[in-house]
């Protein structure tokens, strides 16, 4: 297991590795990697915005939804987008 993953980093990466051989493709050691690195992100700001308001005020003073909401919001699409491009369901079609 790769130095530097947070406590969902690691889980993440066991979970996968517990399951799919990523000797024969290295390339995907990289790309799971920076999913459990965003996974760790996605904690470290869900634990962030807990007990934060939703709303804050913007710049004109205006209520606008709060940024970490934003910034959870694409980190999940980065974490879908790079679980993705692992490509397990062809690896399963391979077994």
């Amino acid at each position: 297991m790769p130095h530097g993953l947070g406590y969902q980093g690691r889980k993440l990466w066991q979970s996968v590795v517990a399951e799919f051989d990523l000797d024969a493709e290295p390339h995907k050691r990289r790309i799971l990697f920076d999913a459990a690195k965003t996974a760790d992100l996605i904690d470290r700001l869900e634990k962030e915005m807990a007990g934060q308001p939703t709303t804050v005020l913007g710049s004109a003073r205006q209520l606008t939804i709060h940024p970490l909401i934003s910034e959870v919001r694409f980190a999940r699409a980065l974490l879908s987008q790079l679980l993705a491009r692992l490509n397990f369901e062809a690896s399963l079609e391979e077994d």
